[in-house]
């Protein structure tokens, strides 16, 4: 197993590798680049930075419910506030650490165990990866027409309908196979998170879903209209969405490199040039990580998490660990 510290210099040696070619292979006009960048209009980029309070501020209340749904009373403002700083611990540690902390922070403050809680981390991340996957499934099928020349909202509807049945089917598999007595823990821990999905009372959890992604692509679209663009919300969902799922391949520092190339590929669909899509890249990491993390540490500092669970938790786990091999 690597140490964080070598995997965190071969993604920023793949961060200025991919940023290296990206320079040398494409045409650039630093002219168009400048131009683009003095003519920006302030207002509308100020506006965008309200983006990433409110989407994870919806994120927090969806947590919440699932938390309360394991039986567990967490105050909400408590949620937004490990929201929060779950964001600015995930951008300086290496790894999933900062979904980890928000575990802990409840933990701190509750006798929830970190079965259930886990849980509620898993199902909250399944709620996102879902809406990206549908967004960017739907995104490559519209822009390569694979269903003719139809509106994006109707190439929504249908993969949409496709993913449920696929749910469907797992879901099935899962409750035929996996029994609650007999299955390790591991896979019922699969099955629980996935059968519980469309409970009735994950109807809640799914509309802040649909609400939160939708802040999110209106703040997006004040960030284009800054640079004078106006694509619309669907457009703006295709492109982001799979731009998220690039810069989850685990070849970069932050997504730095793969974030470029896929915004330069994805805009060159609607004839915007690289030098724009560079400006769009830089204004987006600016308005919901760097702004979102520096607001994140902000938490932090107000509310850190302990660390002496966390390290109680490691120790049990690594007990088990033992105990399995023998």
């Amino acid at each position: 197993m690597k140490k964080p510290w070598v995997k965190t210099l071969i993604k920023i040696g793949g961060s200025v590798a991919i940023i290296w070619l990206l320079i040398r292979d494409v045409p650039w006009d630093w002219t168009e680049f400048k131009r683009v960048f003095v003519n920006m209009h302030l207002h509308w980029f100020i506006l965008s930075l309200t983006g990433v309070l409110l989407v994870l501020g919806i994120k927090s209340l969806r947590w919440n419910l699932l938390l309360t749904y394991e039986q567990i009373a967490y105050p909400k403002w408590n949620s937004f506030v490990a929201y929060m700083a779950s964001l600015t611990i995930g951008l300086i540690t290496p790894g999933r650490l900062g979904e980890i902390s928000r575990l802990y922070y409840v933990r701190e403050e509750t006798n929830i165990s970190f079965y259930s809680g886990f849980k509620t981390l898993i199902v909250d991340r399944i709620f996102d990866f879902a809406m990206l996957i549908w967004f960017g499934t739907t995104g490559m099928m519209f822009f390569y027409k694979v269903l003719g020349n139809i509106h994006g909202s109707m190439y929504l509807l249908i993969t949409a309908a496709g993913m449920l049945a696929i749910w469907w089917v797992i879901y099935l598999i899962l409750k035929k196979y996996v029994h609650k007595e007999t299955s390790k823990v591991g896979l019922k821990f699969i099955r629980e998170s996935w059968n519980g999905m469309f409970h009735p009372a994950m109807l809640s959890p799914w509309l802040l879903t649909l609400l939160a992604y939708f802040v999110f692509y209106v703040a997006n679209y004040f960030i284009f209209k800054s640079i004078g663009l106006h694509l619309s919300l669907i457009d703006i969902g295709f492109i982001l969405s799979l731009m998220s799922l690039a810069t989850l391949i685990p070849i970069s520092l932050a997504g730095f490199g793969t974030r470029e190339v896929s915004l330069v590929f994805l805009l060159s669909f609607y004839d915007i040039s690289p030098e724009v899509a560079i400006i769009f890249s830089l204004l987006q990491f600016s308005a919901f990580f760097l702004w979102g993390g520096l607001i994140g540490w902000m938490f932090w500092l107000y509310n850190p998490v302990k660390m002496k669970l966390m390290k109680d938790d490691y120790r049990s786990f690594m007990h088990y660990l033992k105990g399995a091999k023998h």
